[in-house]
């Protein structure tokens, strides 16, 4: 098994069955279905991390959802970034005139609401890092490259929620940029905790504090809202798909994928079990 697992072919043919397997009854399930969601995720997640596991020379570690201190640093940094992002968009939309309110929500809050939807965006965010950024992603890339994998996997992930309610062209151009900075995150720091973090947070974001649908999509947990006075300027803000579909949100995520070149570090211990790896399959397919 460990030299048939060797071929990246093998691989792939054994990653695009499993996501297809996973992916559609996503797209039957009704909303709310989290019992679903959560038992996908971690039979996704073990199918995964199974596959690495049988490769010559592997760990758990070489997956991306090792638990070091360097998972809690990219979940803090993931959370640093939203909060900045969320400040840039509650910022200029003040200059551009818009109202930041307190949602009628705020004075009937329900916790265990709260921590439903929460807990529920959390599965979602996790269950598409894991399709999109996980075995497939990661094996295509070791064959072909960065580029070739970002833009392949961010298109799938594109058509993921093109049924989505309120979908857009910009909406889906922009959920493509998104997809090239979560594959980002993740090259530049060889830990899928980065791009689950900021993904997490990122639709918890723009529910609670600025009142904004996720994909298309309300949760009716908004305590906080950024609030148009005309809509003059849903190209910038977005409009019923949310903040996803406007000029701005194509602009910071291109800015963050940028900064990620430049400041993120790749996680010393799974770039060694990569290359160890490598190294043994290599002597493996030479036999």
């Amino acid at each position: 098994m460990q030299k048939l697992l060797a071929h990246w072919w093998f691989r792939l043919i054994i990653a695009i069955i499993a996501s297809i397997l996973f992916i559609l009854p996503l797209k039957f399930l009704p909303f709310g279905s989290i019992i679903s969601a959560i038992l996908i995720a971690i039979t996704l997640t073990f199918v995964s991390i199974s596959i690495l596991a049988i490769r010559a020379g592997s760990s758990f570690n070489a997956f991306g959802l090792q638990f070091d201190k360097f998972a809690f640093i990219d979940i803090f940094k993931g959370l640093l970034i939203v909060i900045v992002m969320n400040a840039i968009f509650i910022l200029i939309g003040l200059l551009m005139g818009y109202e930041y309110k307190i949602h009628e929500n705020f004075y009937t809050f329900n916790y265990k609401t709260f921590l439903f939807f929460s807990f529920y965006i959390f599965i979602m965010a996790y269950l598409e890092e894991i399709l999109f950024r996980g075995i497939l992603f990661q094996t295509i890339r070791e064959r072909f490259g960065d580029i070739i994998a970002i833009a392949l996997l961010s298109i799938f992930f594109s058509f993921a929620h093109y049924n989505n309610p309120n979908i857009s062209n910009m909406g889906l151009v922009n959920i493509i940029v998104a997809g090239i900075m979560l594959s980002v995150l993740y090259i530049t720091t060889e830990s899928l905790w980065l791009p689950i973090s900021v993904h997490f947070f990122w639709n918890l974001n723009q529910q609670l504090f600025l009142g904004s649908n996720v994909s298309g999509i309300s949760f009716d947990i908004e305590l906080f809202q950024l609030t148009a006075i005309n809509n003059n300027s849903n190209w910038l803000f977005g409009g019923q798909f949310g903040i996803e579909e406007g000029l701005l949100t194509t602009i910071l995520l291109t800015i963050l994928t940028i900064i990620s070149f430049k400041i993120n570090k790749q996680n010393p211990y799974i770039m060694a079990t990569k290359f160890k790896i490598k190294f043994e399959e290599s002597k493996l397919l030479e036999k």
